[in-house]
């Protein structure tokens, strides 16, 4: 299979790098590496959205704070190679063609930010397009797809499995909201949707296990193209 992981900058890196798991997720994907093209998209988290909220005091212009963000998320996505070491294309990449070409090389190719605009959720998902992947494994900060904010909601109900089309109207209805957030934004759902791509969305418990994951074997939401 060729599988596109979407790992969450606020996973990778809560306030400070979290180490150990840095160290659990490399492991798993040099191993499943071992069997499957892999490519990787690591967000920027807390921390880009700490920087971008600086910014605030100094700019409105929200493409500059866009271009902040990203940097996060190249920073952060530096570690991963770092931890992946050998198995990494050294340096960040920044265009799908190219990430082909890594993946050709028996590399894992290991994308941030592109361009303004899109969240690495949209990113990943274009990529997956792209790359024709068989699969897109969404890692975040919440263990799933939940019928509303868990965070906000004691009573909010996990979704095991979904359509594509569910999780466009799931994602819309939480950027409508004031302060809303998804766990996948609506740009990304809709590229996912468009690309009728498999989805995977998992929190960081089940990321220890990413080799168990791509056999299906978590306690996230499965979105069916």
């Amino acid at each position: 299979m060729r599988i596109v992981f979407d790992i969450g900058g606020s996973v990778l890196v809560p306030d400070d790098p979290d180490i150990d798991f840095i160290k659990a997720i490399a492991y798993e994907l040099v191993k499943i590496s071992e069997d499957h093209e892999v490519a990787v998209v690591v967000g920027g988290g807390r921390v880009s959205r700490k920087y971008i909220q600086a910014a605030k005091e100094f700019t409105p212009n929200e493409t500059f704070k866009d271009y902040i963000g990203i940097h996060i998320t190249r920073a952060n996505a530096m570690l991963l190679i770092a931890a992946l070491g050998e198995k990494a294309y050294p340096f960040i990449i920044q265009d799908f063609r190219k990430a082909w070409e890594v993946i050709q090389l028996k590399k894992i190719p290991i994308m941030g930010g592109t361009h303004p605009g899109h969240t690495t959720d949209a990113v990943a998902a274009l990529l997956a397009e792209y790359l024709q992947a068989d699969l897109l494994v969404v890692v975040t900060n919440v263990d799933g797809v939940y019928d509303s904010d868990p965070r906000k909601n004691p009573n909010a109900k996990k979704l095991d499995r979904i359509t594509v089309d569910q999780l466009v109207e799931i994602a819309m209805q939480a950027e409508s909201k004031a302060g809303g957030s998804g766990v996948v934004d609506a740009l990304a759902a809709k590229f996912i949707q468009r690309g009728k791509i498999k989805t995977y969305i998992v929190g960081k418990k089940d990321a220890y296990h990413l080799f168990d994951v791509v056999k299906g074997k978590h306690n996230g939401t499965v979105v069916e193209p």
